[in-house]
């Protein structure tokens, strides 16, 4: 998987996604311009938007409420509680670890 990863976003791979970075910056622009308060909304959609585009080939997505973007950052965000430190109750009590998972 590294090796196609390295190959797919290479130096000199990477600028035939020029286009749709520019359609993307754009729509990013227009909606930071039309909602200023909800600029982080507007970032977390056009990151999503970017890498389903890249990635799979998705057209442009232009909605927050989009699903793809809501499972995105509903998964980014469980993550994220996931690392904090503290989350867990094995890491107070270490003996917790040799509970069965369940």
């Amino acid at each position: 998987m590294r090796k196609a990863a390295n190959e797919g976003f290479s130096k000199g791979s990477v600028k035939r996604f020029y286009e749709k970075q520019t359609a993307e910056a754009v729509l990013l622009a227009c909606d930071c311009l039309g909602k200023p308060a909800q600029w982080d909304q507007h970032f977390r959609r056009a990151a999503a938007s970017m890498i389903l585009s890249v990635v799979y080939g998705h057209a442009p997505i232009t909605s927050e409420q989009d699903h793809n973007v809501v499972a995105i950052n509903d998964f980014a965000t469980r993550l994220t509680r996931a690392a904090y430190p503290g989350a867990h109750l094995v890491e107070f009590l270490p003996w917790m670890r040799y509970f069965p998972s369940r």
